[in-house]
């Protein structure tokens, strides 16, 4: 964890390890937050339980401002198809306080993938030729990127070995290692070395348009992967029963945030594309994505959980 749990610490929870692009945007999103307003936060990881502990935290906290959570989009949509009994509701335990980004997935491929690999037509050919090579990481049971996974194997006409993490960041290194051979990574995460190098390479993201940093490298919606249109996000929350003067100080404090000069700069380096909506329109898309992903979680037959 970054920070021990003090109750004179305010603090951001947030469900994923150290080192993993989300809590990269937290830290630096917390000192634009400390620069722009009189907020001043702490970043806690509670990587337990498939992030669930994070969520649950955060809703048995006092309702004082004091304790925060930053989101996925898998904690908020994803995992109520996923499991059975959740512990949390993502739509009447939190209140929102504002987005602070949304990525794309990239099919990532590392140094066991011939460079002459360039998109997922060849993936497909290359992999006909290595039945033994089949394992594909992902971040989270039950994430955006286990259906990605799952999605690809389907529109390949071949089976995948689905291999979980608890965080991008050990994928990351499996993948530049040789230790994994592809995964699905937020576009353009990790060294970036290893991607000007070509240690690193992506054959297709899983928005359904190619991304304006990445013009070159074209969808996997485009290639073939009919169902894949995905870009997760991340926001902020409060508990619920927050009230309503201590809701108004923090959501102009991250709107202060959001507008800062220093802010745009955290997205651009970490590759994180713009997301603002308010409390209205975010809780409409959690109903509505998560109404969608409970349709592909069947479709692909992604087991519940207890």
């Amino acid at each position: 964890m970054a920070e021990p749990s003090r109750d004179n610490v305010k603090r951001l929870i947030f469900g994923y390890p150290p080192g993993a692009l989300g809590s990269q945007l937290a830290q630096g999103a917390l000192r634009v937050l400390a620069d722009t307003s009189d907020l001043q936060y702490v970043l806690q990881n509670v990587d337990a339980r498939n992030t669930r502990q994070a969520l649950e935290d955060v809703k048995n906290s006092m309702p004082n401002g004091h304790t925060l959570l930053q989101a996925h989009s898998t904690s908020m949509c994803l995992l109520p198809n996923v499991y059975k009994k959740l512990g949390y509701d993502p739509i009447q335990d939190f209140t929102s306080l504002g987005t602070v980004g949304e990525v794309a997935l990239s099919l990532t491929v590392g140094p066991l993938v011939p460079p002459q690999v360039t998109n997922l037509e060849q993936f497909h050919t290359w992999l006909l030729k290595n039945a033994d090579l089949r394992e594909i990481g992902f971040s989270i049971y039950g994430s955006e990127g286990h259906l990605a996974t799952l999605m690809l194997g389907r529109s390949l006409g071949m089976s995948t070995r689905p291999q979980p993490y608890k965080g991008s960041a050990a994928m990351l290194n499996d993948l530049a290692s040789g230790a994994l051979l592809a995964g699905f990574t937020a576009a353009g995460n990790g060294k970036p070395e290893w991607w000007t190098s070509g240690k690193l390479r992506s054959l297709g993201v899983t928005s359904a348009k190619r991304l304006s940093y990445w013009p070159n490298i074209p969808s996997l919606q485009e290639q073939g992967v009919s169902d894949m249109d995905m870009a997760p996000w991340y926001a902020w929350f409060a508990p619920s029963a927050t009230p309503l003067p201590i809701l108004t100080n923090l959501r102009e404090g991250v709107r202060r945030m959001q507008t800062a000069p220093a802010f745009s700069a955290l997205q651009r380096d970490l590759l994180v594309m713009p997301l603002e909506l308010t409390p209205e329109a975010l809780l409409e898309r959690i109903r509505q994505q998560t109404a969608r992903y409970a349709a592909l979680v069947k479709t692909y037959d992604i087991d519940r959980l207890d």
